[in-house]
C-alpha cells in the first residue's frame, strides 16, 4: 500500500525552481536549480467534452486506493476537473456538481465573427464554485495548457487566475470565442496538447500519467452539423499528434468511451465507470513503478505553489 505522508490532499504545493541570487558592487550571479522531482504521479487530463467525465473515475479509483497525486493538469474539460480537484473541492461534490450542469450553465450563444458562442459563464462557475481562484493558493500544484492562435504554440498557465486560464483552455474553435489575455488571442489547448502530459513532466513529476478520452462524437456516418465537422477535424489532427504527448508519460489510460458523444453530459455514470475501470487495469503498473521512483528518490521537501525561494547577500 502506498505510504499515507504523500496523500494527494495534503497541501503541499511545491516551488518549482530555487534561484539564489548574488551580488556586490561589482558583480551579479544567478544560479537555477532544477527543481527536485514530486513523489507520486502527475495526473495529466485531456479533453473531450463529456467524455472528459471519465476522469472523475480515475480520480475516484486513486482516492480510494491512495495513489498520491504529486499535481495535476489539464487540456479543455480535463482543465476544468484538475482545477476542481486541486483546489480542494471534495470529489463527491465534484461529481454532484457535474451531474447538474448543462451546456446552458457555462455557455451561452452570442453569433460574432470568431465563434457561436460565449464561455464567459465559466469564468462564473469557477468563482463560485471552487475552493481557490489563484493557481498560488491551490492544495496541489497544476497547469493548465491553452492555444495561442498568433503562433500555434501552446500556453502554459502555472499562476494567476483560474478562471482564466480555464476559459481559455476550454474554448473551442469554432463554437466559442477565443480568450484574449494581454495580447494574445487563446483557444482550446488540445489543438497542441490533447493530454497535456508535457506540462505535467515540467511540473517535475516522478510519474506520469496521461488519460485520453478523445473527442470523436460518437458516430460513424455524415456530420450532422458544424460542430461535428469541427470536432471530427480536430480529432483527426489529434490522432498524429500521438508521438508527441505520449512519450512524456510512464502510463496512458484510454477509459472506453466510444458510444458516448461530445454532448452526453447525462450519461456521466458510464463515462465515470469507464474511466474507473482504466485505472482500476493499470493498478499494478503504477503501484510498481511508484515503488521503483519510491526506492531511488532522496526525500522530497514541498513548498508552495508559485513560491521562489530567494537568498539575496548583503552589499
Amino acid at each position: 500500500m502506498i505510504s499515507e505522508q504523500f496523500s494527494h490532499r495534503q497541501r503541499h504545493p511545491g516551488f518549482e525552481n530555487v534561484e539564489f541570487v548574488a551580488h556586490n558592487f561589482y558583480s551579479k550571479l544567478s544560479v537555477t536549480v532544477e527543481p527536485a522531482l514530486r513523489p507520486g504521479i502527475g495526473l495529466a487530463l485531456g479533453g473531450g467534452f463529456a467524455l472528459g467525465y471519465a476522469h472523475l473515475g480515475v480520480l475516484r479509483v486513486f482516492e480510494e486506493q491512495q495513489i498520491p497525486i504529486s499535481c495535476l493538469t489539464g487540456t479543455s474539460i480535463g482543465s476544468i476537473l484538475a482545477a476542481a480537484y486541486a483546489s480542494g473541492v471534495p470529489l463527491p461534490k465534484i461529481i454532484e456538481k457535474c451531474r447538474e450542469i448543462r451546456f446552458r450553465d457555462f455557455a451561452r450563444w452570442r453569433v460574432s465573427r470568431f465563434g457561436l458562442a460565449s464561455n464567459d459563464r465559466l469564468g462564473a462557475l469557477v468563482q463560485r464554485f471552487f475552493d481557490s481562484r489563484q493557481f498560488e493558493d491551490l492544495y496541489i500544484p497544476a497547469a493548465i495548457v491553452a492555444t495561442d492562435l498568433g503562433t500555434g504554440d501552446p500556453v502554459v498557465f502555472k499562476q494567476g487566475s483560474l478562471a482564466e486560464a480555464i476559459r481559455a483552455s476550454c474554448a473551442f474553435p469554432g463554437l466559442f470565442e477565443p480568450i484574449q489575455i494581454g495580447t494574445r488571442y487563446l483557444v482550446d489547448g488540445g489543438l497542441v496538447a490533447p493530454v497535456p502530459t508535457r506540462a505535467a513532466r515540467d511540473l517535475a513529476a516522478q510519474l506520469v500519467v496521461g488519460v485520453s478520452v478523445g473527442l470523436h462524437d460518437g458516430q460513424r456516418g455524415a456530420p450532422r452539423n458544424i460542430f461535428q465537422v469541427v470536432s471530427r477535424a480536430v480529432s483527426a489532427a489529434q490522432k498524429h499528434q500521438l508521438e508527441s504527448w505520449e512519450r512524456h508519460a510512464d502510463i496512458v489510460l484510454r477509459p472506453s468511451v466510444q458510444s458516448l458523444a461530445w454532448d452526453d453530459f447525462a450519461r456521466i455514470d458510464e463515462a465515470i465507470d469507464a474511466g474507473a475501470s482504466a485505472a482500476i487495469s493499470a493498478l499494478p503498473q503504477i503501484r510498481k513503478l511508484l515503488a521503483f521512483h519510491t526506492a531511488q528518490e532522496e526525500p522530497f521537501q514541498p513548498g508552495r505553489q508559485g513560491e521562489f525561494l530567494f537568498a539575496q547577500s548583503l552589499r
